[in-house]
C-alpha cells in the first residue's frame, strides 16, 4: 500500500504542476517525439497508484498540447487498451463453458459500466475544459495520506 500511496502523491504533484501550463499544439502539430513521450507517460500507469488517463493527460500537456488536444489524445490512446482487455476477457469467457450462466450478469455489468463511464467522462471533460483538473490532485493527496495512515 505504501507504493500506491507514494504514486498517488506523485500523480497529485504532477497534476498540480501542469495546472498553469497552456499548450498550443493541436492534433496537426503533434510530432512523433510527442507521441513517443506520451506513450512513455502511459507506460508509467503500469505502476500501482498511477492513473492511465492522468499519466497521458499530464504527459500530453507537458509536451505542449492544449487541453482539448490532450484530452482527445488520451481518449484515443485508451481505445487499444480497452479493446485488448475486451478481447482477452471474451476469449476467457468463450473458452470456459462453465461461465455461460454468467452471460446475463456480465451483460448487465457491461451496460451499467458503459452508462457510468459516459456520465463520468462528461463530468471529467467539463473539469478538463474549465481548467480544474488540478482538483484531482487534492483527491490524490487525500487518498495517499489515508493509505499511509490506515494501511
Amino acid at each position: 500500500m505504501t507504493t500506491i500511496a507514494i504514486m498517488l502523491f506523485v500523480t497529485g504533484i504532477a497534476l498540480w504542476l501542469i495546472k498553469n501550463i497552456r499548450g498550443s499544439k493541436d492534433e496537426g502539430d503533434i510530432t512523433t517525439k510527442d507521441s513517443f513521450l506520451v506513450g512513455v507517460g502511459q507506460s508509467l500507469a503500469l505502476m500501482p497508484g498511477i492513473s492511465r488517463s492522468g499519466a497521458t493527460i499530464i504527459s500530453s500537456v507537458a509536451v505542449g498540447m492544449n487541453r482539448d488536444t490532450a484530452l482527445r489524445f488520451s481518449f484515443l490512446l485508451y481505445i487499444p487498451v480497452s479493446l485488448g482487455g475486451v478481447v482477452l476477457s471474451l476469449s476467457d469467457f468463450i473458452n470456459e463453458p462453465d461461465k455461460s450462466e454468467l452471460m446475463i450478469p456480465y451483460l448487465l455489468a457491461f451496460v451499467s459500466t458503459l452508462l457510468m463511464t459516459y456520465v463520468a467522462m462528461k463530468w471529467f471533460i467539463s473539469m478538463m475544459k474549465s481548467g480544474k483538473l488540478y482538483y484531482f490532485s487534492y483527491y490524490c493527496f487525500v487518498m495517499g495520506l489515508i493509505l499511509l495512515i490506515f494501511f
